[in-house]
């Protein structure tokens, strides 16, 4: 088993019915990959229990941490957040809308130690950069570029020198927790997370691309 940290995150709005079993079956998955692991759940503003069963379930987990919204920003900020905060050896994030496929995190986790990842990584990265710069002007157009670029896909932590330049406020680090779930939760079903708004607006379409060159 790997000693790489590993962090997922969990984007989410308005799911509290499907949101433990999509958190247990990572809890599960990771603890099969690494001793060094969390999930960390981004309750997008939700209106409905969401928060409060996040809540229960990071109580009950020290692997779960949550970070809430104040309100829906859509997945732009929130991929902007991931690369401030969390400084894990691998950051593998969902996009909020697809359903969960684990077989997904398992081959970006061992993507993440092929020395050949990062040279089709940035192949992938440049032609997305040049597809979202592409549609600046209509909200149409990006759903095209989006159904590219759904399901799980790692991000890269801001360097400190990115810190350093980044203008938003510093916020803390994250380090996942070390010690596996004294119960191992069971894998469950293969749904959706939530419904984070589909697709980032045209003003987050900077966040996005910084996601798409930490990719």
């Amino acid at each position: 088993m790997s000693n790489k940290s590993l962090t997922i995150v969990l984007p989410v709005y308005n799911n509290e019915s499907q949101l433990e079993p999509s958190v247990t079956q990572m809890l599960d998955l990771a603890s099969d990959l690494t001793s060094r692991f969390a999930v960390m759940i981004v309750d997008d503003g939700s209106t409905d229990d969401t928060s409060n069963v996040a809540q229960g379930l990071a109580s009950k987990y020290p692997q779960v941490f949550v970070h809430r919204q104040r309100q829906r920003s859509g997945l732009g900020p929130i991929i902007s957040l991931v690369q401030r905060r969390i400084k894990s050896d691998v950051v593998i994030m969902h996009d909020g809308v697809t359903p969960i496929d684990p077989v997904q995190v398992r081959r970006l986790w061992r993507q993440s130690d092929a020395q050949a990842a990062p040279a089709v990584a940035g192949a992938k990265r440049d032609r997305d950069i040049r597809d979202l710069a592409s549609v600046r002007q209509t909200h149409n157009a990006m759903a095209l570029v989006h159904g590219r670029v759904m399901g799980f896909h790692i991000v890269e932590p801001l360097t400190a020198e990115q810190l350093a330049d980044d203008k938003s406020s510093p916020t803390p680090t994250v380090v996942p927790a070390t010690n596996r779930p004294a119960t191992k939760p069971r894998p469950t079903d293969r749904t959706g997370v939530g419904q984070i708004p589909p697709l980032p607006r045209p003003n987050f379409l900077s966040a996005v691309a910084q996601f798409t060159l930490g990719e």
